[in-house]
């Protein structure tokens, strides 16, 4: 019987080698407990990775997507809270005229009037809301303030009619001063005149925001609110109680037809926010199969890998346990 023995430095370099290739794996699949990703994806993929590089590629268009849409929706439902704060002052306060008795007295009208002009004030203001130091309502330039304050639009204002006193007269030149660009345009807007470009928020689906304080819906409520206030004796110091009374209820039908326009616009507003709701849920869907598809192509096991831990780990300990026990064997022992 032939008997094969090693020396003693070539079962040293076997053990220590085997030592090596043990721990080496152990890291292996102590990363892949850590990771969750599985070390061998070559291998697995059978060396094509493509799919995964696509896929990974993929989702973070998703996510970019998944982040846009989230700024557009907040962009919007907050442009939304600054309409309906307007759209309910025109409505109230429209009504409130509309509902005087033609024997309202000087008192009656003059409240209406001062009601106007803090209207006029708030919408102003709220047309200049911001979001994130960006405002709504300036179109492309949102470091801007889009409007000037009430008091500039009133003294430009009465500046038109202070000479005039025919209830109709003085609505007209309210509005021909709105429409006129040496006037409102020059005066009160300081937003660009070009629209916000369209906001990617999904692969085949944009939403533009086309609302500036320019807008001539949103001039209509300003320049009602700005009839009302012109009602005032502080404004209008000239004009009768009948001519003031006249033209309070003037500014009352005008605003309940400003209010119908500014629901036209928040309607269409309403559209795009549906729009980004929708978006938003098929960029979910969409996120959420290609992670589940990327997972399964690149995720280990735990349960595979939390065994062959273990088995590793008692293959380390035999291996020193066999070189604990080789280290000491020596020729005195033996005999």
């Amino acid at each position: 019987m032939n008997v094969q023995s090693f020396g003693d430095m070539a079962q040293y370099l076997f053990l220590r080698r085997r030592s090596v290739e043990l721990n080496k794996t152990l890291d292996t699949l102590t990363q892949e407990m850590s990771t969750g990703i599985a070390s061998n994806l070559p291998e697995r993929l059978g060396g094509d990775l493509g799919f995964v590089v696509d896929l990974e590629r993929s989702i973070s268009k998703m996510d970019s997507y998944k982040v846009a849409a989230q700024e557009a929706g907040l962009f919007a439902s907050t442009a939304q809270s600054y309409l309906e704060r307007i759209n309910d002052n025109a409505l109230n306060l429209g009504s409130d005229i509309l509902a005087l008795s033609s024997t309202s007295n000087d008192t009656t009208t003059q409240e209406m009037a001062t009601q106007s002009a803090n209207f006029l004030t708030e919408t102003i203001a709220n047309l200049n809301g911001k979001l994130s130091g960006r405002s709504l309502f300036a179109g492309t330039d949102t470091s801007s303030t889009p409007l000037e304050s009430a008091d500039t639009m009133m003294t430009a204002l009465i500046a038109e009619v202070g000479a005039l006193t025919d209830v109709d007269d003085i609505v007209q030149a309210v509005e021909n001063w709105f429409n006129d660009p040496a006037g409102f345009d020059a005066i009160m807007y300081n937003g660009s005149t070009n629209n916000m470009s369209a906001v990617r928020i999904g692969a085949n689906e944009e939403v533009n925001f086309a609302l500036r304080a320019d807008d001539d819906r949103l001039k209509q409520a300003m320049q009602s609110f700005a009839l009302g206030a012109l009602a005032s004796s502080d404004n209008l110091s000239h004009l009768s109680t009948v001519e003031s009374s006249a033209l309070i209820k003037r500014a009352g039908t005008e605003l309940m037809n400003a209010q119908s326009e500014l629901t036209d616009v928040q309607s269409d507003l309403g559209f795009i926010q549906a729009r980004i709701e929708e978006t938003q849920t098929r960029n979910t869907a969409a996120l959420t199969s290609m992670g589940t598809t990327l997972n399964d192509l690149i995720l280990a096991d735990p349960a595979e890998t939390a065994s062959r831990v273990e088995e590793v780990q008692f293959q380390l300990e035999a291996l020193y346990s066999i070189t604990v026990r080789s280290s000491q064997l020596n020729l005195l022992n033996y005999m």
